[in-house]
């Protein structure tokens, strides 16, 4: 009897225990999915952007100026296009650093959307200024007062040259941020000329040693290897200096700019870009991705182009016997504010 009443016992013992068991599982198996369903809710409202009140009501870094506050102005774009005097890179081939070819032509693009205007502003390669200096291995080993086309050179040649001529341009520019870049090198003249159609110009100097046809006087659709010569001879062509030589490039930039406009007006016009690219991608050196151009392109394609701005200077010859352009601070100063500030409201 005993024995029954001990076995019975041990029987409810021991389903009281499974039913316990049972329990504490259903109890930690619906508070882990409590805890996972406030983790995911928690999540769910981080990824809602609700806004932040601090940031929305930071104001924009100011400038002082004369006693006059300045704030940079909203809807800038800005895009340097670099002119780089090397020719186009081996697959296999690995630039050394200080040897990536120097700039030979620089262009900063100022897009404004709020008035929709282009500004071009060209740059004179022996324009003085603060050039990041690398060692042979690469190391940033300081900066220095020179020509800004070396900047480019101290570089890999790629998008590290890239980058160390954006920063010299955009400390001659007191400091201003420039967004993108686009190198092209020396097969992309050519080819870009080419694929446009060539630009008609009258040559004021006389390239005949170059090429028979390009005669001073003569009036002639530039094909291949005559684009190059126009826009880089120098020491051979007229005067010799590289400011008579931007006047050609700037003859040339505004030829191929209206080129372009017109084959942009026509039928398929949307997708001349594109196309563009393609055959200019082995030449082109950017930190732009390909749809930015792109859209980029075509959505200023009704904006004003406003005249070419030079900064004014004086030419001197440096102690190296190599010549050199001092921007006229002052002047320079005055275009920048204009360009990219505008006065903070008191």
């Amino acid at each position: 009897m005993k024995q029954s009443w001990r076995q019975g016992r041990g029987n409810r013992v021991r389903v009281l225990r499974v039913a316990l068991a049972i329990a504490v599982a259903v109890l930690l198996t619906l508070g882990a999915l409590y805890w996972l369903g406030q983790m995911l809710e928690r999540g769910w409202r981080r990824e809602e952007p609700r806004g932040d009140l601090t940031a929305r009501f930071t104001q924009a870094p100011t400038v002082v100026l004369h006693g006059e506050a300045y704030r940079p102005r909203d809807r800038l774009t800005t895009v340097l296009i670099i002119g780089v005097d090397r020719a186009p890179t081996e697959p296999t081939e690995q630039t050394a650093y200080r040897n990536g070819g120097q700039s030979d032509y620089l262009m900063l693009l100022i897009i404004d959307d709020e008035n929709q205007t282009v500004t071009p502003l060209q740059i004179d390669r022996d324009t003085m200024a603060e050039v990041t200096t690398l060692g042979v291995l690469g190391n940033v080993t300081g900066t220095r007062s020179t020509q800004i086309c070396l900047a480019h050179g101290f570089g890999d040649g790629g998008k590290q040259s890239c980058e160390l001529t954006r920063d010299a341009v955009g400390r001659l520019l007191l400091g201003i941020d420039i967004q993108y870049y686009l190198a092209v090198d020396l097969g992309g003249i050519a080819t870009l000329n080419d694929a446009l159609g060539g630009v008609t110009v009258t040559l004021q100097d006389d390239f005949s040693a170059l090429d028979p046809a390009m005669v001073k006087g003569t009036t002639l659709t530039l094909r291949g290897a005559q684009a190059e010569h126009f826009v880089r001879s120098r020491v051979n062509t007229g005067i010799g200096t590289n400011a008579a030589r931007m006047v050609r490039q700037q003859q040339y930039w505004e030829g191929l700019s209206r080129s372009f406009s017109q084959r942009l007006a026509q039928a398929g016009g949307a997708d001349l870009t594109a196309r563009l690219l393609d055959v200019m991608e082995p030449c082109l050196t950017t930190n732009m991705k390909r749809g930015r151009i792109v859209n980029e392109v075509w959505n200023t394609r009704g904006y004003r182009r406003l005249a070419t701005v030079h900064p004014t200077g004086e030419y001197a010859v440096g102690q190296d016997g190599f010549i050199e352009f001092h921007a006229d601070a002052a002047a320079l100063e005055s275009f920048v504010i204009q360009t990219f500030y505008q006065k903070a409201a008191r």
